[in-house]
C-alpha cells in the first residue's frame, strides 16, 4: 500500500512540475507579446509626435544602451519587432538588439541586429529561416524608413565574428541561433540597402 501511495505522490509531483513549466512558458510568451506591442506603440507615438531622433542618435553610433532605435519589419514572415541598443540578456529578453559597435541603419557600414528564436528566450526571429534572397526588410527609425533586400543567407559557427565586420556599403545583418531549440550554430541574413 505504501509503494502505491509513493508512486501516486511522485506522479502528482511530476504532473505539477509539468504544469508549472507549461504555465511559465505561456506567461513568458504573453509578457513578451505585450511588452513588444507596447514598445512598438510607444515608438510609433514618439514618431507621430514629430520629435525625431534625439541629439544622441544623430550622426553617429552614440545611442545609449537600452534605447529604442528602430522597428524592424519583415513582411515575408509577418514580423514586426522593436530593436534596442545592445545585446545583453535583459535587452534580448523583450526585443531585438543592435550590436553597439556596428553602424546604425542608414549609415555606411554594417548594421548588425541579433534576436532569439525559441520559446525559452523569446520568439522574435522564430521564422527567420523562412526568409529568402530577394525578400525585403524594412527598418523604421524615428525619422525615416530604410529598405534592404536580402542578398545572402548562411549558417556559421557561434565563434565566427565575421558577421560583425564593417562594410564599404550600407548593409543590414540579422543573426539568430539555429537550429531552433538546439542552437549549435548561427543563422545569418545579409541584406543590402536599396
Amino acid at each position: 500500500m505504501k509503494k502505491i501511495f509513493n508512486k501516486r505522490v511522485i506522479g502528482l509531483i511530476l504532473i505539477g512540475a509539468g504544469l508549472a513549466l507549461l504555465i511559465s512558458s505561456v506567461a513568458l510568451n504573453l509578457k513578451q507579446y505585450y511588452s513588444k506591442k507596447n514598445t512598438i506603440a510607444d515608438f510609433k507615438d514618439y514618431i507621430a509626435s514629430g520629435k525625431g531622433f534625439s541629439e544622441k542618435n544623430k550622426g553617429g553610433n552614440s545611442a545609449v544602451t537600452g534605447d529604442m532605435l528602430y522597428i524592424l519589419r519583415i513582411p515575408k514572415i509577418d514580423s514586426e519587432n522593436p530593436v534596442r541598443e545592445g545585446v545583453s540578456r535583459s535587452i534580448l529578453s523583450d526585443s531585438l538588439g543592435h550590436e553597439e559597435e556596428t553602424a546604425l541603419a542608414g549609415e555606411k557600414g554594417n548594421c548588425v541586429i541579433a534576436g532569439h528564436r525559441n520559446y525559452n528566450f523569446g520568439k522574435f526571429f522564430n521564422r527567420l529561416d523562412e526568409v529568402q534572397e530577394g525578400d525585403l526588410i524594412y527598418v523604421d527609425t524615428a525619422t525615416e524608413t530604410y529598405t534592404y533586400m536580402v542578398s545572402q543567407i548562411k549558417v556559421v559557427d557561434p565563434e565566427d565574428v565575421s558577421v560583425l565586420a564593417q562594410q564599404d556599403k550600407e548593409q543590414l545583418t540579422l543573426y539568430t541561433c539555429t537550429p531552433i531549440y538546439i542552437a549549435t550554430h548561427r543563422l545569418v541574413i545579409i541584406a543590402d540597402r536599396i
